[in-house]
C-alpha cells in the first residue's frame, strides 16, 4: 500500500493512496448517478468530496480516468458476482447463455439507482463498457462451457461473436427492461428460430 501525506478537506490526512482514490470515486458516482456523467465536473466532484480539484488531480489524470477507474471496479465485481451466479448451469450452456444475459441486464438496474451505464450516461460509458477487458472477462465465463457444448454437440458457435451478441443482447435488456419470465420466453423463441 502507497503512503502519501497529500491532505484531505480541512486538513486532514489520508492514509494512503487507496482512502483517498476510494473517497473520490465515491464522490464520482454520487455526482454521475445524480447529475449524469457528462453533466459532472472535476469541481463538482471536488465539491462532493470536500476537496479541492487540485487534490482531485494528484490521484486522476481527468474525468475520463475517473470514469475507466469506476468502470473498470464495476466490472470485475458484476464479472465476479455473474460466474457465481451460472455456475451450476455449466452443463447446460443454452441455460448458461441466458442466465448471463439475465444477470447482466438486471446487474444494478436503474430502478435500484446507482445506475452509470444506461439512461442518460449511455453515451458517456458505453466507451468504458465495450472493451477488451470486458471481452476477457466474457471469455472467463463462457470459454469452457461453451467448448464443452461444442464437443458435445458437434456444433461451431464462436466465443468471439458469441461475446458480441451476448453484451449487445444484455444492454438491449437492460435499456427496456421485462420481467424473467418475458425475457427467458423472447430468448427461447429466438433460439429456436
Amino acid at each position: 500500500m502507497m503512503k502519501t501525506n497529500k491532505r484531505w478537506g480541512s486538513g486532514a490526512r489520508v492514509d494512503d493512496l487507496d482512502t483517498g482514490k476510494k473517497m473520490l470515486l465515491q464522490a464520482a458516482v454520487h455526482c454521475f448517478t445524480t447529475k449524469g456523467i457528462k453533466a459532472t465536473t472535476i469541481e463538482d466532484i471536488a465539491n462532493v468530496a470536500n476537496v479541492t480539484r487540485r487534490t482531485v488531480y494528484r490521484y486522476f489524470a481527468g474525468k475520463p480516468d475517473i470514469i475507466a477507474t469506476l468502470m473498470k471496479i464495476e466490472r470485475t465485481r458484476m464479472f465476479r458476482r455473474l460466474a457465481e451466479e451460472v455456475q451450476q448451469y455449466q452443463d447446460d450452456f443454452p441455460r448458461l447463455l441466458e442466465e448471463c444475459i439475465w444477470f447482466t441486464a438486471t446487474y444494478h438496474t436503474p430502478q435500484q439507482g446507482n445506475d452509470l451505464v444506461t439512461g442518460g450516461n449511455q453515451q458517456e460509458a458505453n466507451p468504458y463498457m465495450d472493451t477488451e477487458e470486458s471481452d476477457n472477462e466474457w471469455r472467463k465465463v463462457l470459454h469452457k462451457p461453451l467448448t464443452q457444448y461444442n464437443q458435445r454437440y458437434g456444433k461451431n458457435i464462436d466465443l468471439d461473436n458469441l461475446i458480441s451478441t451476448v453484451g449487445r443482447l444484455a444492454l438491449a435488456y437492460r435499456q427496456i427492461p421485462t420481467d424473467k419470465a418475458n425475457f427467458l420466453a423472447g430468448v427461447r423463441a429466438f433460439r429456436m428460430a
